[in-house]
Protein backbone atom coordinates (compact mmCIF):
# COMPACT_ATOMS: atom_id res chain seq x y z
CA UNK A 1 0.00 0.00 0.00
CA UNK A 2 1.36 3.36 -0.92
CA UNK A 3 0.82 6.64 1.12
CA UNK A 4 1.76 9.86 0.06
CA UNK A 5 4.23 11.91 1.44
CA UNK A 6 5.31 15.54 0.82
CA UNK A 7 8.75 17.19 2.07
CA UNK A 8 8.66 20.70 3.39
CA UNK A 9 12.15 20.77 4.54
CA UNK A 10 13.57 22.90 1.95
CA UNK A 11 10.77 25.17 2.81
CA UNK A 12 12.62 26.23 5.77
CA UNK A 13 15.37 27.29 4.87
CA UNK A 14 15.52 31.08 5.68
CA UNK A 15 14.97 31.28 9.39
CA UNK A 16 11.56 33.18 10.31
CA UNK A 17 9.37 34.09 13.50
CA UNK A 18 10.74 36.62 16.71
CA UNK A 19 12.75 36.02 20.09
CA UNK A 20 14.83 33.92 19.50
CA UNK A 21 18.01 36.51 20.94
CA UNK A 22 21.11 33.72 20.17
CA UNK A 23 19.84 33.03 17.16
CA UNK A 24 19.88 36.20 15.97
CA UNK A 25 23.02 37.67 17.74
CA UNK A 26 25.02 35.33 15.29
CA UNK A 27 26.98 33.94 18.75
CA UNK A 28 26.97 30.28 17.12
CA UNK A 29 28.79 29.06 13.90
CA UNK A 30 26.56 26.50 12.53
CA UNK A 31 27.30 23.58 10.52
CA UNK A 32 25.77 20.80 8.55
CA UNK A 33 27.31 16.86 9.79
CA UNK A 34 26.60 14.05 7.56
CA UNK A 35 26.20 11.90 10.84
CA UNK A 36 24.38 11.90 13.86
CA UNK A 37 27.98 11.77 15.36
CA UNK A 38 30.09 14.47 15.36
CA UNK A 39 34.13 13.68 15.45
CA UNK A 40 35.24 16.79 17.99
CA UNK A 41 38.76 18.36 17.86
CA UNK A 42 39.75 20.97 20.42
CA UNK A 43 40.08 24.72 19.90
CA UNK A 44 43.64 25.93 21.06
CA UNK A 45 44.58 29.24 21.06
CA UNK A 46 47.17 27.95 18.09
CA UNK A 47 44.40 29.01 15.52
CA UNK A 48 45.34 32.72 16.78
CA UNK A 49 49.05 32.35 16.71
CA UNK A 50 51.96 34.56 15.44
CA UNK A 51 54.70 33.11 13.20
CA UNK A 52 58.26 34.12 13.47
CA UNK A 53 59.64 35.60 9.89
CA UNK A 54 62.61 33.32 8.35
CA UNK A 55 66.06 33.81 6.19
CA UNK A 56 64.66 35.39 3.00
CA UNK A 57 66.83 32.62 0.97
CA UNK A 58 66.85 29.94 3.22
CA UNK A 59 64.72 27.00 3.31
CA UNK A 60 63.29 27.39 6.48
CA UNK A 61 59.49 27.62 6.55
CA UNK A 62 56.79 28.43 8.94
CA UNK A 63 54.02 25.74 9.68
CA UNK A 64 50.52 26.84 10.60
CA UNK A 65 48.72 24.51 12.98
CA UNK A 66 45.48 23.26 12.73
CA UNK A 67 43.44 21.48 15.18
CA UNK A 68 44.68 17.64 15.68
CA UNK A 69 41.88 15.10 15.43
CA UNK A 70 41.27 14.00 18.99
CA UNK A 71 39.16 11.08 18.41
CA UNK A 72 36.53 12.52 20.70
CA UNK A 73 32.75 12.00 19.68
CA UNK A 74 29.38 12.74 20.79
CA UNK A 75 25.93 12.24 19.29
CA UNK A 76 23.03 15.25 18.80
CA UNK A 77 20.15 14.10 20.29
CA UNK A 78 16.62 14.42 18.17
CA UNK A 79 13.43 15.59 18.57
CA UNK A 80 10.37 14.65 17.25
CA UNK A 81 6.60 16.38 16.63
CA UNK A 82 3.90 14.66 15.19
CA UNK A 83 -0.06 16.33 14.78
CA UNK A 84 -2.91 14.63 12.84
CA UNK A 85 -5.19 16.83 10.81
CA UNK A 86 -8.39 14.90 9.59
CA UNK A 87 -12.01 16.91 8.10
CA UNK A 88 -12.72 17.98 11.75
CA UNK A 89 -10.30 20.64 11.90
CA UNK A 90 -11.25 22.54 8.93
CA UNK A 91 -15.03 21.47 7.81
CA UNK A 92 -17.22 24.15 9.14
CA UNK A 93 -14.76 26.69 9.99
CA UNK A 94 -13.78 30.18 8.70
CA UNK A 95 -10.55 30.90 7.48
CA UNK A 96 -9.21 33.82 9.78
CA UNK A 97 -9.95 37.21 7.71
CA UNK A 98 -11.47 35.45 5.19
CA UNK A 99 -15.03 34.83 3.85
CA UNK A 100 -14.69 31.22 3.34
CA UNK A 101 -13.92 28.20 5.02
CA UNK A 102 -10.67 26.67 6.16
CA UNK A 103 -8.97 24.25 3.73
CA UNK A 104 -6.82 21.26 4.20
CA UNK A 105 -4.11 22.86 3.46
CA UNK A 106 -4.58 25.65 5.44
CA UNK A 107 -4.42 23.45 8.60
CA UNK A 108 -1.78 21.55 7.27
CA UNK A 109 0.41 25.11 6.31
CA UNK A 110 -0.39 26.30 10.40
CA UNK A 111 0.75 22.98 11.98
CA UNK A 112 3.89 23.08 9.46
CA UNK A 113 4.38 26.72 10.71
CA UNK A 114 4.14 25.51 14.42
CA UNK A 115 6.24 22.66 13.92
CA UNK A 116 8.80 24.90 12.80
CA UNK A 117 8.63 27.49 15.50
CA UNK A 118 8.25 25.01 18.08
CA UNK A 119 11.86 23.80 16.38
CA UNK A 120 13.57 27.29 16.98
CA UNK A 121 12.81 27.79 20.07
CA UNK A 122 13.80 24.21 21.06
CA UNK A 123 17.39 25.32 19.25
CA UNK A 124 17.22 28.60 21.47
CA UNK A 125 17.39 26.69 24.60
CA UNK A 126 19.64 24.33 23.48
CA UNK A 127 21.73 26.74 22.43
CA UNK A 128 21.29 28.68 25.84
CA UNK A 129 21.53 25.62 27.56
CA UNK A 130 25.06 25.25 26.11
CA UNK A 131 26.19 28.63 26.22
CA UNK A 132 25.25 29.45 29.78
CA UNK A 133 25.05 26.22 31.69
CA UNK A 134 27.58 24.14 29.79
CA UNK A 135 25.14 21.32 29.70
CA UNK A 136 22.95 19.29 26.69
CA UNK A 137 19.99 17.11 27.76
CA UNK A 138 20.56 13.85 26.22
CA UNK A 139 18.16 11.56 27.79
CA UNK A 140 18.27 8.66 24.83
CA UNK A 141 21.86 9.42 24.15
CA UNK A 142 25.23 6.97 25.35
CA UNK A 143 26.09 10.00 27.26
CA UNK A 144 22.60 10.86 28.73
CA UNK A 145 20.81 11.94 30.99
CA UNK A 146 22.88 15.02 30.54
CA UNK A 147 26.20 15.91 28.97
CA UNK A 148 28.27 18.55 30.90
CA UNK A 149 30.53 20.64 28.80
CA UNK A 150 32.73 21.53 31.54
CA UNK A 151 33.65 18.05 32.38
CA UNK A 152 33.86 16.79 28.55
CA UNK A 153 36.67 19.39 27.83
CA UNK A 154 38.12 19.72 31.42
CA UNK A 155 37.57 23.56 31.40
CA UNK A 156 35.79 25.49 33.81
CA UNK A 157 33.16 28.64 32.85
CA UNK A 158 35.26 31.87 34.33
CA UNK A 159 33.25 33.72 36.77
CA UNK A 160 33.04 37.32 38.12
CA UNK A 161 31.62 39.78 39.99
CA UNK A 162 30.68 43.56 39.84
CA UNK A 163 29.98 46.04 41.89
CA UNK A 164 26.73 48.59 41.31
CA UNK A 165 26.71 50.05 45.00
CA UNK A 166 26.80 53.69 46.20
CA UNK A 167 30.30 54.94 45.41
CA UNK A 168 31.13 51.65 43.45
CA UNK A 169 32.59 52.68 39.51
CA UNK A 170 30.59 50.31 37.15
CA UNK A 171 32.59 51.39 34.32
CA UNK A 172 35.94 50.08 35.95
CA UNK A 173 33.86 47.11 36.99
CA UNK A 174 33.07 46.07 33.29
CA UNK A 175 36.62 47.01 32.19
CA UNK A 176 37.67 44.41 34.48
CA UNK A 177 35.56 41.74 34.17
CA UNK A 178 36.34 42.68 29.91
CA UNK A 179 39.70 42.16 30.56
CA UNK A 180 39.27 38.61 32.67
CA UNK A 181 37.07 37.09 29.06
CA UNK A 182 40.18 38.16 27.27
CA UNK A 183 42.50 36.44 29.31
CA UNK A 184 40.60 33.58 29.01
CA UNK A 185 40.26 33.80 25.36
CA UNK A 186 44.48 34.42 24.83
CA UNK A 187 44.79 34.19 21.29
CA UNK A 188 41.30 34.51 20.17
CA UNK A 189 40.64 37.88 21.64
CA UNK A 190 42.30 39.68 18.80
CA UNK A 191 39.88 38.31 16.23
CA UNK A 192 36.82 40.08 19.30
CA UNK A 193 33.97 41.15 17.29
CA UNK A 194 31.54 42.08 19.57
CA UNK A 195 31.08 42.03 23.12
CA UNK A 196 27.67 40.96 25.08
CA UNK A 197 26.87 40.99 28.33
CA UNK A 198 23.36 38.93 28.41
CA UNK A 199 21.80 40.03 31.62
CA UNK A 200 19.17 39.57 33.92
CA UNK A 201 16.81 42.69 34.43
CA UNK A 202 18.08 43.07 37.88
CA UNK A 203 21.59 43.40 36.60
CA UNK A 204 20.84 45.42 33.56
CA UNK A 205 19.47 48.10 35.87
CA UNK A 206 21.72 47.97 38.47
CA UNK A 207 24.52 48.75 35.43
CA UNK A 208 22.35 50.99 33.45
CA UNK A 209 20.46 52.46 36.53
CA UNK A 210 16.89 52.52 34.79
CA UNK A 211 14.98 50.01 33.46
CA UNK A 212 14.81 50.33 29.30
CA UNK A 213 12.25 47.34 29.07
CA UNK A 214 12.44 43.78 27.66
CA UNK A 215 15.63 43.00 25.37
CA UNK A 216 16.44 46.77 25.29
CA UNK A 217 19.75 47.14 25.30
CA UNK A 218 22.74 49.86 25.79
CA UNK A 219 26.32 50.36 25.11
CA UNK A 220 29.25 50.63 27.65
CA UNK A 221 32.44 50.98 25.84
CA UNK A 222 32.56 48.04 23.44
CA UNK A 223 30.21 45.80 25.49
CA UNK A 224 26.60 45.86 24.33
CA UNK A 225 24.22 44.75 27.48
CA UNK A 226 21.47 43.37 26.58
CA UNK A 227 18.33 42.31 29.04
CA UNK A 228 16.86 38.86 29.10
CA UNK A 229 14.11 38.04 31.24
CA UNK A 230 12.20 35.23 29.01
CA UNK A 231 12.71 32.00 31.69
CA UNK A 232 13.57 29.92 28.43
CA UNK A 233 16.98 31.56 28.89
CA UNK A 234 17.72 30.78 32.63
CA UNK A 235 19.52 32.88 33.34
CA UNK A 236 19.34 33.83 37.47
CA UNK A 237 18.33 36.89 39.05
CA UNK A 238 21.18 39.18 39.38
CA UNK A 239 23.54 37.23 36.77
CA UNK A 240 24.59 37.82 33.28
CA UNK A 241 26.73 36.47 31.08
CA UNK A 242 29.86 38.34 29.18
CA UNK A 243 31.28 36.53 25.56
CA UNK A 244 32.29 37.55 22.53
CA UNK A 245 31.56 37.29 19.01
CA UNK A 246 34.53 36.91 16.57
CA UNK A 247 35.48 37.60 12.92
CA UNK A 248 38.14 36.26 10.54
CA UNK A 249 36.79 32.77 10.57
CA UNK A 250 37.35 30.75 7.76
CA UNK A 251 34.85 28.44 6.53
CA UNK A 252 34.83 25.01 7.94
CA UNK A 253 37.14 26.41 10.71
CA UNK A 254 36.21 25.54 14.50
CA UNK A 255 34.58 28.72 16.81
CA UNK A 256 34.80 28.69 19.98
CA UNK A 257 30.78 28.10 19.79
CA UNK A 258 29.70 25.40 17.78
CA UNK A 259 25.87 24.27 16.77
CA UNK A 260 25.84 20.84 14.40
CA UNK A 261 22.92 20.24 12.17
CA UNK A 262 22.52 16.21 11.45
CA UNK A 263 20.05 14.05 9.54
CA UNK A 264 16.81 13.08 10.25
CA UNK A 265 16.27 9.62 11.30
CA UNK A 266 12.67 8.75 11.28
CA UNK A 267 11.99 9.01 7.60
CA UNK A 268 13.95 6.81 5.67
CA UNK A 269 13.70 9.59 2.26
CA UNK A 270 13.84 12.47 4.52
CA UNK A 271 16.86 10.86 6.16
CA UNK A 272 18.85 10.19 2.64
CA UNK A 273 18.36 14.09 1.63
CA UNK A 274 20.17 17.03 2.40
CA UNK A 275 20.80 18.10 6.12
CA UNK A 276 18.82 20.84 7.03
CA UNK A 277 18.89 22.32 10.77
CA UNK A 278 15.17 20.97 10.50
CA UNK A 279 13.40 18.60 8.69
CA UNK A 280 9.07 18.88 8.45
CA UNK A 281 6.80 16.91 6.30
CA UNK A 282 3.64 15.68 5.66
CA UNK A 283 2.62 11.70 5.34
CA UNK A 284 -1.16 10.39 4.13
CA UNK A 285 -3.31 7.46 5.31
CA UNK A 286 -5.62 4.67 3.95
CA UNK A 287 -8.21 7.12 5.14
CA UNK A 288 -6.25 10.48 3.11
CA UNK A 289 -5.65 12.31 6.69
CA UNK A 290 -2.57 14.51 7.45
CA UNK A 291 0.07 13.44 9.74
CA UNK A 292 2.34 16.57 10.15
CA UNK A 293 5.73 15.14 11.65
CA UNK A 294 8.96 17.00 11.89
CA UNK A 295 12.60 16.00 13.07
CA UNK A 296 15.24 18.70 14.67
CA UNK A 297 18.64 16.57 14.95
CA UNK A 298 21.17 19.17 16.42
CA UNK A 299 23.71 19.87 18.82
CA UNK A 300 24.98 22.94 20.52
CA UNK A 301 28.74 22.79 21.71
CA UNK A 302 30.38 25.16 23.51
CA UNK A 303 34.48 24.62 22.89
CA UNK A 304 35.98 26.31 25.50
CA UNK A 305 33.45 26.75 28.65
CA UNK A 306 36.15 29.61 29.83
CA UNK A 307 35.06 31.62 26.70
CA UNK A 308 31.88 32.60 28.41
CA UNK A 309 32.24 34.59 32.18
CA UNK A 310 29.20 34.36 34.47
CA UNK A 311 28.45 38.06 36.44
CA UNK A 312 26.97 38.18 39.38
CA UNK A 313 25.85 41.54 40.84
CA UNK A 314 27.02 42.98 44.13
CA UNK A 315 25.52 45.91 44.69
CA UNK A 316 26.22 46.26 48.31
Amino acid sequence: MKFEFQNLSGQFVKPTGEGFLLSSLGIFTSRPNDNQIIALDTLEDAQREITQSVARYGSEMAAINFPKAQNITVQAPLHVYSSTVTSADWQGKRAPGENRQMTALDVVGNQALSHYLQARRDTEHALSQGLFHNTVEATHLREGPTIDWTSFWGVQQGHTTVKTGVGANVITEMQAAVTLLKKNLGGWASSIKQVYLLASPSLFMAIQGKSLGAYDRYNIGRVTVVQVDDPLYKIADGDGYLLATFSNIVEGDLSPYMQFNTPASRHAEVAQGPVYPSYHYVLRDKFMNYEVVSELSSIAVPMRPDFVVRVTNDAA
